[in-house]
């Protein structure tokens, strides 16, 4: 089978080499190989395989969170090791376990991250796999939902963690018509699913974003107004900026960031009495690069918080409600899902370097197995 890894410098002789590449992630060299190892052995009547089922990846994305995941192991990969990568795939069903009565061969399927409780006694909960460039892995079927024709491979291999993710935060920010919410770092990932779930609810979405440039493809998923940050800077929105909000609205009622670490102490104070800020991840998640945290103190974010009746709400991924409805709202085209390029074969670093570098990169990147 085939997969994609961050590869030591002497790979096991067992491990065939079917193309690499040299890649940079945060300034540090590594090199990705496309591998081909032993194929995985599936015995539907074995008492380990009667309740699993064996799938087939078609197509898988990375993430945020596989950048922190790469580097993390890169740093103690040994020279004859790899480390297989990928949080997101989808795959078609091809070998079933004989208890298994919820899934079929020719079945196709993604991840299902639910969490906090995975719905099976002594099944983790949470993303199914760090590995999901795995051409064939073995999973208990409460961590896979089936997924409609409708849905096309390469949509499907980027919207499992996004979409549950968002929808989610969503859910708990309980949301009315006309609120005023604001989604920081809105070419992440994260975030564009957010704007794109938010089309729905009949609310104004106001954007933060370090480019200009895309400003026209953010209102054309329509946000209401796209606003220019620079990281760097003391106040997240421009002070000129957000006297020209603040005479259109006292002040957001949500926030929606998937980077608490960069936003949180600079944007707490922009909203209203009363007002949810909920959070699914941080930016600074691979301890070996430099960062420095810039907005207010603790003492004074929760002083903040306190005196406006704030609620900071943690997100992490989603309920399988979540997951289901957000396919049910693609299905009908109520969930756009914007995908950057698809690549495949050899293009291992053009893959990597739309997925982490490109800085004219609009949603997902996909690798395809051919």
């Amino acid at each position: 089978m085939r997969s994609l890894a961050i590869c030591g410098d002497h790979l096991d002789p067992l491990v065939k080499t079917l193309a690499t590449a040299k890649i940079e992630l945060d300034g540090i060299p590594l090199v990705a190989g496309l591998l081909a190892t032993p194929d995985l052995d599936f015995d539907p009547q074995s008492l380990e395989h009667r309740d699993r089922v064996l799938v087939k990846k078609l197509a898988f994305s990375c993430n945020y969170r596989d950048k922190g995941l790469m580097l993390t192991a890169s740093a103690k990969l040994q020279p004859d090791r790899y480390y297989t990568i990928g949080s997101e795939f989808v795959a078609e069903v091809v070998a079933v376990g004989a208890e298994v009565t919820d899934l079929n061969i020719g079945d196709r399927v993604i991840g299902n991250n639910q969490y906090p409780d995975s719905g099976v006694a002594g099944i983790a909960p949470g993303v199914p796999t760090n590995h999901a460039s795995k051409e064939y892995q073995i999973f208990h079927p409460v961590k896979l939902l089936k997924i409609p024709p409708q849905m096309p491979d390469e949509i499907a291999a980027v919207f499992s963690i996004g979409a549950q993710t968002t929808y989610s935060m969503i859910r708990k920010l309980n949301i009315k018509p006309g609120d005023n919410i604001l989604v920081t770092a809105g070419k992440s990932n994260t975030s564009l699913f957010a704007i794109a779930a938010l089309k729905q609810h009949n609310v104004n979405v106001y954007v933060t974003t370090t480019s200009i440039d895309f400003a026209q493809k953010f209102y054309d998923l329509g946000v209401k107004q796209v606003i220019e940050v620079d990281l760097n800077a003391d106040k997240l929105i421009p002070p000129e900026v957000a006297r020209v909000i603040k005479h259109e609205i006292d002040g957001f009622d949500c926030i929606i960031d998937p980077f608490f670490d960069l936003h949180l102490g600079k944007t707490i104070q922009t909203l209203v009495d009363g007002g949810r800020y909920v959070t699914c991840g941080l930016y600074h998640q691979f301890l070996g690069t430099a960062f420095e945290y810039r907005g207010l103190a603790l003492k004074d974010i929760m002083t903040i918080v306190m005196l406006k009746n704030i609620q900071i709400i943690g997100n992490c991924v989603g309920q399988t409600s979540d997951l289901a409805n957000a396919i049910e709202d693609y299905v009908t085209g109520k969930f756009p899902v914007a995908i950057d390029s698809v690549w495949s074969d050899d293009r291992l670093y053009d893959f990597f370097n739309r997925t982490y570098h490109a800085k004219d990169r609009f949603g997902k990147v996909v690798y395809r197995y051919n």
